[in-house]
């Protein structure tokens, strides 16, 4: 057999394991569905109580010529991706406590399958929460959005695999489900507040305007909404969110424990 024919064996029996390795992965997050309901229900519901809120009080938000439902949108969408990212840990980090991650590294599986299978579940569901809350704000409360496809395909994107790539890092990181959890709430807590969910950067000032901006989830929010509205992004918000997930992409690699 020659060299061009085994490599292309090799490459069809990787593409079957990942096939059934997903398959499994699905399997497992239907029966515990914590980012199918944090992830779409939890964004949904928040879209709805800031589109009811923005019908209640119309008018500018701050001066910055955006209705409530305009300016909060963007930010709704990094929640959705944070706690979608966030099931990440409760869910790898339980299937390495009952021994499955340790019946996967007897077979020829590289970490970076694992991982990469439980990215595309993921995916799906932020593509869904993308169509819920993008279709969900401009058809049912009248947000005015103005997106261009290639900027914001690139923010979105960029800050998919930044908060998919933190939640991977606190999987790498973690020993216990109880860590984990503990963990993640916390990282969450933060994420929300930097992602302007309470307050907005603009409304505040000096080193935590400067904070929020360059957080993970303050750059992602930032980018996207330059994308829905200026139409092009900030290359300071984009630089930010590569930064962040070449980062924790290397710490998940590197720190990703079976057992």
């Amino acid at each position: 057999m020659t060299d061009s024919r085994v490599e292309e064996s090799t490459n069809h029996r990787s593409g079957v394991r990942f096939a059934e390795l997903l398959k499994v992965q699905a399997r497992l997050a239907l029966r515990e569905p914590y980012g199918l309901l944090t992830g779409i229900a939890l964004p949904a519901v928040l879209l709805a109580v800031f589109g009811f809120i923005g019908r209640a009080v119309p008018g500018n938000v701050g001066g910055t010529g955006l209705t409530i439902i305009d300016l909060w949108i963007p930010t709704i969408l990094v929640l959705a991706f944070i706690f979608i990212a966030i099931s990440l840990p409760n869910t790898l980090v339980r299937d390495r406590e009952i021994g499955w991650l340790r019946r996967v590294s007897t077979t020829p599986l590289h970490p970076a399958m694992l991982l990469a299978a439980q990215l595309v579940i993921d995916l799906v569901l932020a593509a869904v929460a993308v169509l819920i809350v993008i279709g969900g704000g401009a058809l049912v409360f009248g947000a005015s959005l103005h997106v261009q496809v290639l900027p914001f395909g690139a923010s979105l994107l960029l800050a998919i695999a930044e908060i998919f790539a933190l939640g991977l890092m606190l999987v790498a990181l973690a020993t216990t489900q109880t860590v984990a959890s503990v963990v993640g709430g916390v990282v969450t807590f933060v994420l929300l507040f930097l992602s302007g969910l309470w307050v907005q950067p603009a409304q505040v000032g000096g080193p935590l305007q400067t904070i929020m901006y360059y957080s993970p989830s303050g750059a992602a929010a930032r980018a996207l909404l330059d994308a829905v509205f200026n139409g092009s992004p900030s290359y300071a918000a984009l630089l930010t969110m590569v930064v962040y997930t070449v980062l924790f992409g290397f710490i998940a690699i590197r720190y990703f424990r079976w057992e």
